[in-house]
């Protein structure tokens, strides 16, 4: 039968990927890290037992984390990432010629270092002279930013028990984010499975629409996440994400203008979820 990696997506409903091997086992001060080499997606990234990233969809994710904000702003120039120590994002982000730093923050250097050893299609861009990379905590490191990003992108993991991204997800953390953007910056944030876990989406969409008069959800499907439906939650102090110039990406297997449009049509099911105003599309006063 071969050896298999099984995720517990609910204490309901089990995923499973059949692996070849296990290519890497580690304990850092944050987490477990590990990674396998599946069957169906090659080396995949998995985060104390949760399926994070694999080699055969991450660009579903990282494309559109990364595209639909880079086509909203007009001059995304300088961009911040918490997280995202595998580099897909990173990778994304810095494909745009508009883009001239980038800075990722990633608590966890054996993220990195695993990463630039088994993911080499994530950390293609981890040579580009306009990357930086720290290893910090993402919330310290926005304590001391104010007006200086255009972008901040947070790829964290979900919030889990005690685990690093908990942070991520609070009122104080977004505060943060939003003292740190310029004065028409814009930020995205994952926001998970509305089908397993739409307590986050909530939760980030009411406390964002609180602190952003923009508010936008959009969506794609990956097939690696628990239930394929995965959202992503934006604020912007000026810009409307459905307000975009078209842009066309080469190396896109997902990505497309169209698609960009399509995400933000919301099924019912991930709308209800949601404040008044994010449904609608209508501007919060501040």
């Amino acid at each position: 039968m071969g050896l298999w990696f099984t995720e517990e997506a609910s204490p309901h409903h089990l995923l499973q990927w059949k692996v070849k091997r296990l290519l890497f086992s580690g304990r850092s001060p944050y987490q477990t890290v590990e990674v396998v080499d599946t069957e169906q997606f090659g080396p995949s990234l998995v985060l104390d037992g949760i399926m994070q990233t694999t080699q055969g969809d991450e660009y579903i994710y990282h494309e559109m984390m990364a595209w639909v904000p880079l086509a909203a702003h007009p001059h995304p120039e300088r961009a911040l990432i918490i997280g995202g120590g595998d580099g897909g994002l990173a990778r994304e982000v810095l494909a745009s010629p508009a883009v001239k730093e980038v800075t990722m923050v990633e608590i966890d250097a054996m993220v990195i270092d695993v990463s630039k050893q088994f993911l080499a299609s994530h950390t293609a861009a981890f040579a580009d002279p306009r990357l930086q990379l720290v290893t910090a905590d993402g919330m310290e490191y926005l304590a001391d930013v104010e007006d200086y990003f255009d972008l901040i992108l947070v790829d964290c993991t979900d919030p889990e028990g005690s685990g690093p991204g908990c942070v991520l997800y609070t009122e104080a953390f977004h505060r943060r984010v939003h003292k740190a953007l310029k004065a028409d910056g814009l930020f995205i944030q994952q926001s998970g499975s509305p089908t397993y876990n739409p307590e986050v989406l909530q939760a980030i969409s009411a406390d964002v629409t609180q602190q952003f008069p923009v508010c936008r959800v959009y969506w794609c499907v990956v097939p690696t996440y628990p239930g394929g439906l995965f959202t992503f939650t934006s604020g912007s102090k000026q810009y409307d994400l459905l307000d975009f110039t078209p842009v066309t990406v080469p190396h896109a297997r997902w990505y497309t203008p169209d698609v960009h449009r399509a995400a933000f049509a919301l099924p019912p099911v991930v709308a209800q979820h949601l404040p008044e105003s994010v449904r609608t599309g209508q501007s919060t006063p501040l």
